[in-house]
């Protein structure tokens, strides 16, 4: 209570610029755990894309490319796009390399689960030198109003000693939970990827394995 007390509950006079940098790292953190929640609906939106794409190179595996990309037709989702790009190629709908298409969208995908989460690895090497000013203003200001007043003590310097050192917590605190938050995500983000990225190499080696039967059938005939 006496922590909130010192940060919320203070005179006009005593608002410093420790004590600004306090809010601001305060906002911040709200704002990394806005950015974690967003981050995290899009790796859910992510992961149930998987599912369906999997049974449409369970179908590529079982009867055919064709089948396959009648299947994925309907389905939507990061994962849906990447495997609609190489079957679309495959089939002859659009003109290009497979392997390439989905190796793009594929990095496009990953790109996108990813996106804002900069800001949370910025924050956690950012904000530790932000509460390290904070404690220094502080205490050049508890150090300003001894020479004002003329005289020491502990009264005359407790206000600024504990908002500088509220600061340096406070920058420390939200440096943690910055790197906790990027590191979740970031091992999330690597795992969803893989998933679909052996899903692609499976679905490449299925296209090549039919149009090398492809080519022996009309070599034959």
């Amino acid at each position: 209570m006496h922590f909130f007390k010192n940060i919320f509950f203070v005179s006009p006079q005593d608002i410093g610029l420790e004590l600004v940098l306090v809010w601001f790292m305060l906002a911040v953190s709200v704002l990394l755990v806005a950015i974690f929640s967003e981050r995290l609906l899009a790796l859910a939106w992510f992961r149930l894309s998987i599912g369906p794409a999997r049974k449409v190179v369970r179908t590529a595996r079982e009867d055919s490319i064709e089948e396959a990309h009648s299947a994925s037709v309907s389905l939507k989702g990061p994962a849906a796009v990447v495997l609609r790009a190489g079957l679309d190629r495959a089939v002859g709908e659009v003109k290009g390399d497979p392997e390439r298409a989905m190796l793009r969208e594929l990095r496009r995908a990953g790109a996108d689960i990813r996106a804002r989460t900069w800001i949370l690895s910025t924050s956690g090497a950012l904000m530790p030198f932000v509460g390290l000013f904070g404690t220094v203003i502080g205490v050049m200001a508890a150090f300003e109003a001894i020479g004002e007043s003329g005289q020491g003590g502990f009264a005359i310097v407790s206000v600024g000693i504990s908002h500088a050192l509220i600061a340096t917590a406070v920058g420390i605190a939200v440096a943690l939970e910055g790197v906790v938050l990027f590191n979740l995500l970031s091992n999330l983000a690597g795992n969803q990827t893989r998933q679909l990225m052996m899903l692609t190499d499976e679905l490449v080696e299925l296209i090549e394995a039919e149009e090398a039967s492809n080519a022996g059938d009309s070599a034959a005939g």
